[in-house]
Order: C-alpha cells, then sequence, then structure tokens
C-alpha cells in the first residue's frame, strides 16, 4: 500500500459536494474486470460493508432494502453467478441515491443523517483507492485524493498512517466477505473452473434468476 502524496492539508466542509453519486451511462449492467479500472474512475458510489450497513440500519430505523443499492434484489450476499456458475459476479451494495443523485441520507441544508455513522467509504473521502495487480498476482493499493474537493488544502495535515489502516480495513474486510461467499459457492459446486468476473451497475434491478451463497 502506498499514497501518491507526501503532505496534503484537508478539513471536511460539509458542503455536500462527495453525496453526490455517478453513475456513467456508458457501461452495462455487467462490468467486465478488463473495464474496472475505467469504470472505478468515472463514478462515484459509496460501498458498504456488512458492519456499515448493520450501524446505519441501526441508526435509522431503516431496513437494508431501503438504503443500499445492488443489481439484484438484495439478500446480504454479494456474490452472484449466472450461466452455470460460468460467470462470478460481485454485487457490492452501495448507498441509493435520490431523482437528484444524491445519497438518500443526505438533506440540504442540514446535511448527512446518518453522519456520525456514515461508512468507511465516506470516512475516507476525498481520499480514493486505486487497485492494481503486479506482476507476480499481487494487489497494490495506491491512495490518491480527489483534488476539487473544497476541504484539501485546509486545516491540518493528513495522518498518513491512519488512512492507511482505514484503508487497509475497508479493503480486508470487502476481501474476508467476498471469500468467505466464493469459498461456500465452491464447496457446493457451483463454480465454473475458470468462470469470467464481473463488478455490477447497482441501482438497475436484474431478474433473480442467479445462486448465492445463500
Amino acid at each position: 500500500m502506498e499514497t501518491v502524496f507526501d503532505r496534503v492539508k484537508f478539513q471536511c466542509q460539509r458542503c455536500g459536494a462527495c453525496c453526490h453519486h455517478k453513475r456513467p451511462p456508458e457501461f452495462d449492467d455487467l462490468v467486465p474486470m478488463a473495464k474496472l479500472k475505467e469504470f472505478v474512475e468515472k463514478s462515484n458510489l459509496i460501498y458498504l460493508t456488512g458492519e456499515d450497513i448493520d450501524k446505519i440500519s441501526c441508526e435509522a430505523g431503516r431496513r437494508p432494502e431501503e438504503f443500499v443499492d445492488t443489481l439484484y434484489p438484495y439478500d446480504g450476499c454479494s456474490v452472484k453467478l449466472e450461466e452455470d456458475g460460468r460467470s462470478v459476479i460481485l454485487d457490492l451494495p452501495v448507498l441509493q441515491s435520490k431523482a437528484d443523485t444524491t445519497c438518500v441520507f443526505y438533506h440540504c441544508p442540514s446535511g448527512c443523517a446518518v453522519y456520525s455513522v456514515r461508512p468507511k467509504a465516506c470516512r475516507l473521502f476525498p481520499f480514493r483507492v486505486d487497485e492494481e495487480t503486479t506482476a507476480k498476482g499481487d494487489v497494490l493499493l495506491r491512495i490518491g485524493y480527489n483534488s476539487t474537493c473544497p476541504g484539501i488544502g485546509r486545516g491540518r495535515p493528513v495522518d498518513r498512517k491512519r488512512l492507511k489502516g482505514l484503508v487497509a480495513e475497508q479493503f480486508m474486510i470487502r476481501n474476508r466477505e467476498i471469500a468467505s461467499e466464493v469459498q461456500e459457492l465452491r464447496a457446493r459446486g457451483l463454480i465454473f473452473d475458470k468462470p469470467e468476473i464481473y463488478r455490477t451497475m447497482p441501482g438497475r434491478q436484474r431478474p433473480t434468476n442467479s445462486n448465492s451463497s445463500k
């Protein structure tokens, strides 16, 4: 893991700029891994861990289905299968958006209604993580930032050690959740030997005819 900057100041201005979600229209429901980097660069979606969902549900008094966005009907599982296991689809949960693209929990001028339990992805903004696979097959996490954020250049210098800790925690939680589901599906013989892997464009509803680890 590495940061692409040496020193940068940041202080949240509570302006709501990061609370607008982007879903680039040029991508289909299923995004192949070859286009994932481009998709991540052009989108601005708030990915949720299971812990995020539990905390928000408790704080807001809402069922996950009322604020979680996925391509398939949300059932708590992120790994879906199609074509008899030849396609493995990572349908990672994100926060829902309103018609104006703002987060369902963002209200102007009061701001975020769940700020005290906001997702890890929100806590990281305006810092973003690019995943890069090395020649040895290892995953390198590069931490950069969105220079257009009004909070950049204000306040105190960012604690890079703490920032790396947040990134590592989010990355490990997400991969642990996915690995557990994949392992169970493999044990049941539901995944093809060399499947095609996709990520989803959450928000459009797809018929629920796929397998999951449930």
